[in-house]
């Protein structure tokens, strides 16, 4: 009776989510005891629960056979369904425990894992993440290695229960991988069509294979330029980088040359499109691939060894479009490129993490606002490029606009864009743009990732096209996609190779060399190419290839016969996502997410570390112990992710202000000008003072108001107020930014200054740093000039989380903190404790 009500479409949805689930899981990893689970639970309201062992599904993987337990469900199941799931079972993932340990624990795979708990748990009311990482290491340990079978068996209890009215929700996901994925191809195969039967259609026979390599010999080269700004790099943060770049010059130009820059995708390397670029090389075009050391392949080996503890930082958003601008600004001055460029002809492309960066230069802001409405959410979703869009809901507001206007055309290849650029800001792109995507993309799915936001483009000239059965790595070189599992591969992605060479070369031709030349690109020759008309000649019924110019949310739905699963057109964000106030231990509580800011210019406290080149001091590690001693105060039972920003004089406050951080940690003296935020106790007491060489000391006279003494100072600061209040007669130099102090104190060196006057303990920290002989200065006078207080600044109306960091910094963790980094210079600090509050009640 019980057989009859089930239907097979039912058990076949739970069996190909089971399916789905845990190969998302492993595909994470890259595919290679005690008591386990016996049997996977599941049950439907009213028909009851359903049981299936562990045991019959081995037989069924080992050998081929169909137990009458397994048989049940077996036969509801179609052949090729069947096929695949004895596939799934027998995979081996070649994974070290060590790595699976890293990879689970890190905040993108913590939060798969986490959504993939909601599916798979031991308990209805407790989420399963801790039993999936616990089984997926042991099986990993495991003589048979990481399986599906091993899996089960390493389970942490006698059934793996599966949460089936959950599963149910995830068939609107189903939707857009199958049914609405099929009849989204299927309408822009129509429109296709359509376009053909409105082109004029050329003689493609007659006229040059673009596929085909150009008249020009290329040299490669690679070039190093240094960027003297901060970035994430394999050491940690660093206040400047090499940015390493190949450089693909063609031989014998007669004129400028238009310009291309390519940028990789996540995890990638700048080396996965060299036949790209050889190939547009071939053809006239300088082609220029950096290398983005925050997320590239040597990024995540680093990450993998545990020689980073942060999978890609949020700052990588808008570190990777930076690096463009930044190398563009050095080609323009390098001595290399005179009279090689012609600077109206610049494009850019980019692969999936890279095609986002394409799309930031031409002109979409990042969509902070809606990465943290869907973030928030925390819905499971089968779209894996969220959990990589989801880590800059971190970043602080602001308006994150990185066009670049030398820009003048765009190439898009698996983008992600949902949620990161979002409708709002896909719109404002206005400059000749193409989308490339590949309908079995399981990373950035077609539909969510590249067919919906083209819709969104505003810009005339737009192009989408579509490699049906291509994945999100088909079109990378044949190293980039080797050690991929064949789901990543794609089909023929040799053809996909050659589908990118000719669109990529027929658009540039277009809508960079010929745009110079005229204002209108249909008078172009190579416009022809660029149509549906030639994507027809073209494509292999092996891997079927579409472009178009043009489709509709209206076609989409029609073609779906329904309303779509996901809306071709999200909701407008005022619609949806009120604005809330929440407490910050709440959030924390809620996030598992500690935001501090820190200083990169101010040793001891946050700076960097000029031999290992790393981000260290105070703060930071002040910031690893406030995680820990929050997460045994709040009952977490999982690590707190910790987001690190760097602050600066000029935007500490605003960071707390608009609660970006919940913390900002640095020399920040106690003041009561600011009404917007407020401070912690003070957890140290400096002085200010003047650093002058020990040569010098004689001529400071502080009677005669410092007069002809050229005085360096930073702006923006207390002391910069002190010193025009105090010394007016100073020949004051000032200087600001990330660097200030740094530069202050070596201009000091070189004798281009007098003194320098800062917080007395700022000036010794970076004495120190500068591994400077300190008793070849003096810090004058003995007395401190003015008393600063410092505390941690904190974001207004939150007494709770004042009181909890004033706790934490009497703990035994905060001071252990202190001690471990201000220790040396507390006797200075006590002495000049000692004298300031005396001084405070003589004023009284």
């Amino acid at each position: 009776m019980i057989q009859t009500t089930i239907s097979k479409k039912l058990l076949k949805i739970i069996l190909t989510a089971l399916l789905a689930s845990l190969g998302t899981a492993f595909m994470e990893l890259k595919p290679k005891a005690s008591l386990g689970a016996e049997r996977i639970t599941f049950s439907f309201p009213v028909v009851g629960q359903f049981n299936l062992s562990v045991d019959s599904l081995a037989v069924f993987a080992e050998e081929g056979k169909i137990t009458p337990e397994f048989e049940f469900y077996a036969k509801r199941l179609d052949d090729k369904t069947l096929s695949r799931f004895r596939e799934a079972l027998q995979e081996r993932f070649d994974v070290s425990p060590t790595t699976v340990s890293r990879v689970t624990n890190m905040p993108m795979g913590e939060n798969f894992l986490r959504q993939l708990g909601e599916v798979i748990y031991t308990h209805p009311k407790r989420n399963g993440i801790y039993a999936i990482r616990s089984a997926l290491i042991l099986a990993a340990a495991d003589a048979e290695g990481l399986t599906f079978i091993n899996f089960m068996r390493h389970f942490p209890t006698q059934d793996i229960q599966l949460n089936t009215q959950l599963i149910f929700t995830l068939i609107k996901e189903l939707g857009n991988f199958l049914s609405y994925n099929e009849t989204t191809i299927n309408a822009i195969a129509e429109q296709g069509s359509r376009e053909v039967n409105s082109q004029q259609i050329a003689d493609f026979e007659q006229m040059s294979d673009i596929r085909e390599p150009g008249s020009y010999s290329v040299v490669q080269k690679t070039m190093t330029f240094a960027i003297n700004q901060i970035r994430q790099t394999q050491l940690g943060f660093a206040t400047d980088y090499s940015l390493d770049a190949d450089i693909y010059l063609p031989e014998g130009l007669t004129e400028p040359a238009p310009l291309l820059i390519f940028s990789h995708g996540f995890t990638s390397s700048r080396s996965h499109f060299d036949y790209l670029a050889q190939h547009l090389a071939s053809h006239g075009y300088i082609i220029v691939v950096p290398e983005h050391i925050g997320s590239n392949s040597e990024f995540k080996d680093a990450f993998l060894r545990g020689e980073l503890r942060i999978d890609v930082s949020p700052v990588e958003f808008f570190s990777r479009p930076l690096d463009i601008t930044y190398l563009l600004n050095e080609i323009q001055n390098n001595s290399e490129f005179p009279g090689l460029i012609n600077w109206e002809q610049v494009g850019v492309l980019g692969h999936s993490f890279g095609g986002y960066t394409a799309l930031a230069l031409a002109g979409a802001p990042m969509n902070r606002d809606r990465t943290k409405q869907i973030c928030q959410e925390n819905k499971p979703t089968l779209n894996a490029s969220i959990l990589l869009q989801c880590r800059a809901s971190s970043l602080p507001p602001g308006q994150y606009n990185l066009k670049d206007p030398r820009i003048k055309a765009a190439i898009a290849v698996n983008p992600v864009t949902s949620s990161i650029l979002g409708l709002e800001n896909m719109r404002q792109i206005s400059i000749p743009t193409m989308i490339l995507g590949g309908s079995e993309d399981i990373v950035a799915p077609f539909i969510e990732e590249q067919a919906h936001p083209f819709l969104w483009l505003t810009t005339p000239n737009k192009y989408l096209g579509v490699m049906v059965g291509g994945s999100h790595n088909s079109t990378s070189n044949e190293d980039g996609v080797s050690s991929l599992p064949d789901i990543l591969q794609g089909v023929r992605p040799d053809l996909a190779r050659i589908y990118l060479k000719a669109m990529s070369l027929a658009f540039f031709e277009v809508y960079l060399r010929d745009i110079g030349s005229s204002d209108k690109p249909e008078s172009s020759e190579y416009q022809a190419y660029l149509s549906s008309a030639y994507a027809q000649v073209i494509s292999n019924q092996e891997l079927p290839f579409y472009l178009v110019k043009s489709l509709t949310p209206e076609q989409l739905e029609q073609a779906y016969g329904k309303t779509p699963p996901t809306p071709p057109i999200p909701e407008a964000l005022l619609a949806v996502f009120p604005k809330k106030k929440s407490k910050i231990l709440a959030e924390i509580r809620n996030t598992k997410t500690l935001k501090i800011a820190m200083r990169s210019d101010a040793a001891p406290f946050g700076y960097i570390d000029n031999q290992q080149n790393v981000w260290t001091g105070y703060c930071d590690d002040l910031a690893d112990s406030l995680a820990t001693y929050l997460a045994k105060k709040l009952d977490i039972d999982s690590e707190i992710e910790i987001i690190k920003l760097s602050s600066t004089l000029e935007n500490r406050f605003e960071l707390v202000e608009q609660n970006a951080v919940h913390l900002e940690c640095g020399p920040n003296t106690i003041r009561t000008d600011q009404n917007k935020v407020t401070f912690s106790d003070p957890f140290f007491i400096s002085g200010t003072r003047f650093l002058v060489p020990n040569d010098t000391v004689a001529q400071i006279d502080f009677d005669n108001g410092l007069e002809g003494i050229t005085t360096g100072v930073l702006k923006q600061s207390t002391t910069e107020q002190f010193v025009q209040k105090t010394y007016p007669l100073a020949e004051v130099v000032y200087f600001e930014g990330a660097k200030g102090r740094s530069q202050g104190v070596k201009s000091l060196v070189n004798g281009n200054l007098d003194t320098f006057i800062s917080d007395g303990v700022l000036l010794s920290g970076e004495i120190a740093r500068q591994n400077l002989a300190s008793e070849s200065y003096q810090l004058i006078p003995e007395k401190p000039l003015t008393c600063d207080f410092y505390g941690f600044i904190l974001p207004k109306g939150d007494s709770t989380w004042r009181s909890t960091v004033n706790a934490f910094i009497r703990n035994e963790k905060g001071i252990k903190v202190r001690d471990k980094w201000l220790g040396e210079y507390l006797p200075q600090s006590v002495a000049d404790i000692d004298y300031c509050l005396n001084r405070r009640k003589q004023s009284r």
